[in-house]
């Protein structure tokens, strides 16, 4: 059995007298391609910025178990006044890692920018700012990756290149990858495991063949039944 690589146990975030996140304990295991499905505003980002150290819990405990991670989590931090390319080699001079995952013109080609990149990211597109944030956080050749809508702004086109992508990551690289949504139907067709978040609790954990067991109607009322609405 694959070893957990994140663990979470009894997790709570609040903001003042707000619960965030509400008691949540999880385990994504080395190998795995989760999707952390919920709407707006249920604490998945809250849950991926705890994960990434840049939010500590207010209770529980959260145990990380991999050497490098790859996160892009709310907007990806570029730099407008440079190119897709210098983002690139700014977050490369910046990390001071020498094991890299790819090189630029690699990177860029794996995200469709490979016309773009000498572009500067001002004159880039929501879709593909997002892109250019998922190169980034590949940079460090992660163990890893944290993707928050990661399609977000992406056309359809884009969507499925998006989607083969973190497959590939994950059944090539072996990389371990958690993506957030708040669209189960396209986390339907990228992942394997679903957590169903709520008003900052954890409803439903489910592999992709329970679903398909126990979803007998839309995706949709499914997801609606469980979170109880």
């Amino acid at each position: 059995m694959s070893e957990n690589i994140i663990s979470m146990e009894n997790v709570t975030k609040r903001y003042k007298s707000v619960a965030a996140v509400n008691q949540c304990s999880l385990r994504l295991k080395k190998g795995g391609l989760y999707g952390l499905i919920g709407k707006n505003g249920a604490g998945k980002t809250t849950i991926m910025r705890m994960i990434a150290g840049l939010s500590l819990p207010t209770e529980g405990q959260i145990e990380v178990k991999c050497r490098r991670m790859g996160t892009l989590i709310e907007a990806p931090g570029v730099n407008g006044s440079m190119t897709g390319k210098q983002n690139l080699k700014f977050y490369r001079m910046l990390s001071g890692n020498t094991n890299f995952f790819a090189s630029d013109e690699e990177l860029l080609q794996m995200v469709g920018l490979e016309n773009v990149g000498k572009k500067e990211v001002k004159d880039y597109s929501l879709g593909m700012r997002q892109r250019l944030g998922i190169a980034i956080a590949l940079l460090g050749s992660p163990d890893f990756l944290m993707l928050d809508e990661p399609v977000n702004g992406l056309d359809p086109i884009g969507v499925v290149e998006i989607r083969n992508l973190i497959r590939r990551l994950n059944n090539e690289y072996g990389i371990t990858v958690l993506i957030s949504s708040h669209n189960l139907p396209e986390l339907y067709q990228t992942v394997t495991d679903f957590i169903i978040i709520d008003k900052g609790r954890i409803k439903k954990e489910i592999t992709h063949e329970q679903l398909e067991a126990e979803s007998s109607g839309s995706l949709e009322d499914y997801f609606l039944s469980v979170i109880g609405k």
